[in-house]
This record gives structure tokens, C-alpha cells and sequence, in this order.
């Protein structure tokens, strides 16, 4: 029997499983691929992460990964409407592809019994009585058992089906690619470019490498992709996308591909979750999806993380009750991450709309104040100052 078992190990997972860890629990931290492996993600480490990274010692071992900093954000509109900010603290550009294994080696240097390979397919059980996990591994099936689970598998899973979550039933129309490029270097700053539908983000990683990560709503990409001629969907969408914004078209037009071809992800979940499922704890993006453009997705999923591992942490060592013990994670990440949700989800919607985000920009540039009240209402500063 596991103190606890986690599933998912990215970053939500693998910062719960460290924190409990440091605290003299058995952890067992069980994710469905192997190490290493790409996601979708925009690999932007805000400042909040580089504070929580270092409450748990990790920041020396991902400074020795080389990751860029990145110290400005510009967001430029289709017609050449732009607004540029500076971040309160230096960030991080770092691929998941080397974040996450560095991570979940650390985690198992720190005590974390690391499973690579090993997809749950199912949690049975309960606080009072421990919890069995249905584990599929290339050697076969397994059972584990613990008393408390962290599910942090990210944004949508077959477990979300087998625990028969209420967001699956929710419309979820928007999708997700990704790729490493060579290309014009990006000195310290992110470029985020706005087109019909949809926005593309990019900003270097390490080696020099620039991370391409963009969202659109799917309906758009499907038909941009069939009035296309030549190549796949995907490259017959990233054409159209290129000739909607002319700086963005203009650089793609002089990168050369790292990888071998995009990475995708469909049905990207941006709709209301709970952070309870049962007696479950759900962190990271299996408890809410942050949108991309706020840049503040890995923080959140790594504060989460450690909020379920603190209180955890108090259940197991038997200082609060069950109920009380659901009853302040809930209460917690509501604080601490609801609003920023939906504010999120807001600014997502002025950035689908042109007729909105152009004027929006030339706002924003106009009254400095305004974007600061903006970039402060999508972090967490309090962290970033401690």
C-alpha cells in the first residue's frame, strides 16, 4: 500500500509526488508513456515556476538543461495591430521533452517510485477504505493500491471516461499543433500571432531551437485545410494560416523543421471541470484547462500540484477529516486559480475575434497602466515576489 498514487506524470504529477515525497511519504507516480516524450504545449515557464521550483530544489537541475529566457511578450493582430509588455520576472523556454524526464528523474532521486509506461485505466475506491488502480503496462496488467490518488493525466484521458466526467459531454471544438523549428531567433521574448479563429505562439527553447505552438478552433482548421491544394490537412492549414498574418507567414516562410512533422492534439477541453471527482484529488489540466495566450499553464499546473500534496499531506498524517480534507482542496483551488480561468477564457474569446483584438492592441499600447493590470490579473505575483 502507497501513501499515494498519482497519475499523470508531467508537471502537475511530478510536483505532487516530489512534495510528498520530501515529507517522508511512499509515492508511486505512474504515467502513460515513456520518458522522454513531446506534448503540445507552448514550453513557456512562467516566473511563478521558477519559485516553485525552487521550494522543491529543482531549479538547479533545470537551469543545467540551458533553457532561454525569455523576458518580453508582443502579440501582434492580422492587419499589424501590435502590443508588447514586459513579464514582472524572467522566464523559461524549455521543450517538455527534456522538462518533464529531467522531473520525474529527479522525483524518483527524491524518493518517488516512478513508472514509466504504465496507463491507469481505472480507480476503484475510496478514503476510508484505500484505493485500487487498474494499471496496463507492456508486461500486463497490475493493481496498486494506496490511500490517497492525485489524478493530474492532463486534459482529457480515458480515465476521464472511465470516472465519467461531466466536462466530456461539454463541446470541445478546438485543436492544437505544435513543432520545433530553426528559424529567425526570437531574443528574449515571445511572439504571439493572432489570425481568424485562432493564434500562434512562438519563442525559443533550448539549443537555440524555437518552439511553434498554435490554437485554433476546429471547424476553421478543417476547412482551411480542404480549400488547400497539395501536402496534408496540416500543411494545407499552416499555409492558410501563414497568408492570414503576414508576419507570421513571413518567418515560417524562412524556418526549417526540427521535427518531422507536427504534433497535434483535438478536442482541447476549455470548459468548467471539478477539482473533486469522488475522492479523487484532480490537478493540473485535469482540473482546468488555463488558455494558452495567458502564459501561465505549467505554473498553475505545478501549484496545483502542490496544493493537492499539502493537503494530502495533512489527511495522511491525520490532522483533518476526509471531509474537511476535499473540503479545503476545493476551497483552495478555487481561490487560487477560478478566476484567473475565466479571465482567461474571456481574453480567449476578444482573440478569436479580429474586429475586437486589433483595437484591443492599440488600446493596450496606449495605456501601458492597462496592460499591466491585464498581466498581473493572469499570474500569480505573489509567488513571483517570494
Amino acid at each position: 500500500m502507497f501513501d499515494a498514487a498519482i497519475t499523470g506524470g508531467g508537471l502537475a504529477g511530478c510536483h505532487a509526488a516530489i512534495t510528498l515525497a520530501q515529507r517522508g511519504r511512499r509515492v508511486v507516480l505512474l504515467e502513460a508513456k515513456a520518458y522522454p516524450h513531446a506534448k503540445v504545449c507552448g514550453e513557456f515557464l512562467s516566473p511563478e515556476c521558477v519559485a516553485l521550483f525552487s521550494e522543491t530544489g529543482f531549479l538547479p537541475t533545470l537551469q543545467a538543461l540551458n533553457p532561454a529566457t525569455i523576458r518580453t511578450v508582443r502579440i501582434t493582430a492580422a492587419d499589424g495591430s501590435a502590443w508588447q509588455t514586459t513579464l514582472p520576472a524572467p522566464a523559461f523556454g524549455i521543450s517538455r521533452y527534456a522538462l518533464d524526464a529531467a522531473l520525474a528523474q529527479y522525483a524518483a532521486e527524491q524518493g518517488v517510485e516512478v513508472r514509466d509506461g504504465a496507463r491507469v485505466t481505472q480507480i476503484d475506491g475510496n478514503l476510508s477504505d484505500g484505493f485500487s488502480l487498474s494499471v496496463r503496462t507492456a508486461e500486463g496488467a497490475q493493481t496498486i493500491t494506496a490511500r490517497v490518488v492525485i489524478a493530474a493525466h492532463g486534459k482529457r484521458s480515458n480515465l476521464d471516461r472511465a470516472m465519467k466526467r461531466a466536462f466530456l459531454a461539454q463541446p470541445q471544438g478546438y485543436i492544437g499543433l505544435k513543432r520545433h523549428f530553426r528559424g529567425a531567433a526570437l531574443p528574449e521574448h515571445i511572439d504571439l500571432y493572432v489570425f481568424r479563429s485562432g493564434y500562434c505562439g512562438m519563442s525559443e527553447i533550448e539549443d537555440s531551437a524555437i518552439n511553434v505552438c498554435l490554437l485554433v478552433r476546429q471547424d476553421v482548421f478543417q476547412a482551411a485545410a480542404r480549400a488547400g491544394a497539395g501536402g496534408d490537412d496540416v500543411e494545407r492549414f499552416i499555409a492558410w494560416m501563414g497568408g492570414q498574418n503576414a508576419e507570421l507567414g513571413a518567418w515560417l516562410a524562412g524556418a526549417t523543421p526540427i521535427d518531422a512533422a507536427w504534433l497535434s492534439i483535438a478536442q482541447v477541453p476549455f470548459v468548467a471541470k471539478t477539482c473533486v471527482e469522488g475522492d479523487v484529488l484532480m490537478a493540473g489540466d485535469s482540473a482546468g484547462l488555463v488558455a494558452p495566450l495567458a502564459g501561465d499553464g505549467m505554473a498553475m499546473a505545478l501549484h496545483s500540484g502542490k496544493l493537492a500534496a499539502l493537503d494530502c499531506e495533512d489527511y495522511l498524517a491525520g490532522r483533518v477529516t476526509a471531509a474537511a480534507f476535499k473540503r479545503a482542496y476545493q476551497v483552495q483551488w478555487r481561490a487560487t486559480f477560478a478566476g484567473r480561468l475565466r479571465l482567461g477564457r474571456a481574453l480567449q474569446a476578444i482573440m478569436l475575434r479580429p474586429t475586437l483584438i486589433a483595437p484591443g492592441l492599440r488600446l493596450l499600447d496606449r495605456f501601458p497602466a492597462l496592460g499591466d493590470l491585464l498581466v498581473a490579473q493572469t499570474r500569480d505575483l505573489g509567488l513571483v515576489e517570494g
